[in-house]
């Protein structure tokens, strides 16, 4: 269905912006038809925090028709620290638009437990450091610019610096009355609007902040070997790039953060909450980030206090895995790992992408689960204004 919805996509983006634009889907992350190996077909999240790799799901991989030649192993880093995964070592042409590599190596990970059963693969452009880059939230697109020069009329320019192919800019945060100011991560392979670093918590006594705050318990926070996480989330009272300001804001920090939200010499990661107001345009030979806004800041939704991972490629059934702790679903009995089978009466795997996407807006759910010693219950829930 996603190939579908790309494919018309890419061909209204082809005529309004050129055929060497690239046309993404967003919904949380940014969605991107793939074509591996000059035959399979996958969706792949663009993801600038990942460097120029390339890596496939587990699950697609076995479903597909690639049988890999040569496999390895090798120890790679996420958000929930380090693991050991196998690797594809054949050659591996990739194909994304009008852009084209191979790649040696290709990291398997366990990708959809992460994310959702919407993904692939997750890609990072390589060579990002030679070519300026638009990623243009506005009319969903990417574009790299290997000829000519974007244009940048009403764009803000701002310094940025890259390390290890990864861009960060500098931003303030001003929450619990505190300002945090430095270089962020811009991270597209995040959904959230900004987490700090455990060794930013530490510096600024985060923990100390005065204000509201949750603790989320979370599976499977990111790739690597720590499958569950605590977070603690905040209301900021503003983000500010250059001179833009974001207002009110979900923040969250990890006090014993491992992975990429460890130590760093980066105090925290923007991501797509933030990022996706603006058109961005990422220019590392001039070392310079154009930024302009498009989307206004809206006001603060009720919204649920759990989330889940649609896993109906291995079951019938969305996967509970973020739970607010002493939260209205927590105490109605809800917990982690519990499969959500129907929502008001009607099986989720009849449920669209975008009607899974938007739950938020359905004013009241009954939700059928089977927990994970296999009872059945029925659990009833209002979206709330928590902050």
């Amino acid at each position: 269905m996603l190939i579908i919805v790309l494919a018309v996509l890419w061909s209204w983006v082809a005529v309004a912006w050129g055929n060497d634009s690239i046309p993404f889907l967003y919904r949380g992350h940014l969605y991107l038809p793939a074509c591996i190996n000059n035959e399979h077909q996958a969706n792949v999240i663009f993801d600038t925090g990942g460097s120029d790799l390339f890596g496939i799901d587990s699950v697609y991989l076995s479903a597909s028709e690639w049988h890999p030649q040569s496999l390895g192993r090798a120890r790679t880093g996420g958000a929930a620290g380090g693991t050991s995964v196998r690797v594809i070592m054949d050659l591996t042409p990739l194909s994304i638009g009008s852009l084209k590599s191979t790649y040696q190596i290709v990291p398997i990970f366990k990708l959809r437990d992460v994310v959702d059963c919407h993904v692939d693969g997750i890609w990072g452009i390589k060579d990002i450091e030679q070519h300026p880059l638009e990623i243009n939230f506005e009319h969903s697109f990417l574009k790299y610019y290997k000829d000519g020069n974007p244009l940048v009329e009403d764009y803000e320019k701002l310094p940025i610096r890259c390390h290890d192919h990864r861009i960060q800019v500098q931003a303030e945060v001003l929450v619990g009355g505190k300002s945090i100011q430095g270089w962020f991560l811009v991270d597209t392979g995040s959904g959230a609007a900004v987490d700090f670093t455990a060794s930013t918590v530490k510096q600024y006594g985060l923990e100390s902040l005065s204000g509201k705050r949750y603790v989320k318990e979370m599976t499977q926070f990111g790739i690597g070997d720590k499958s569950q996480e605590s977070i603690i989330e905040m209301q900021s009272q503003r983000i500010v790039i250059g001179s833009d300001t974001t207002s009110n804001e979900v923040i969250s920090y990890l006090p014993d953060g491992t992975g990429a939200f460890g130590q760093k010499d980066y105090v925290g990661i923007i991501g797509n909450k933030v990022l996706s107001k603006f058109n961005l345009i990422i220019d590392i030979p001039h070392s310079v980030l154009y930024l302009k806004r498009f989307k206004a800041d809206q006001p603060v939704k009720a919204t649920y206090d759990f989330d889940f991972r649609n896993r109906t490629d291995i079951g019938k059934g969305w996967i509970v895995s973020s739970l607010t702790r002493n939260g209205d679903a927590a105490q109605a009995g809800l917990q982690l790992n519990d499969r959500i089978t129907a929502v008001n009466s009607r099986p989720v795997e009849d449920y669209s992408w975008e009607e899974e996407y938007r739950i938020d807006e359905v004013p009241q759910i009954t939700l059928d689960i089977i927990t994970a010693n296999g009872e059945s219950r029925q659990i009833t829930l209002s979206p709330e204004v928590r902050w």
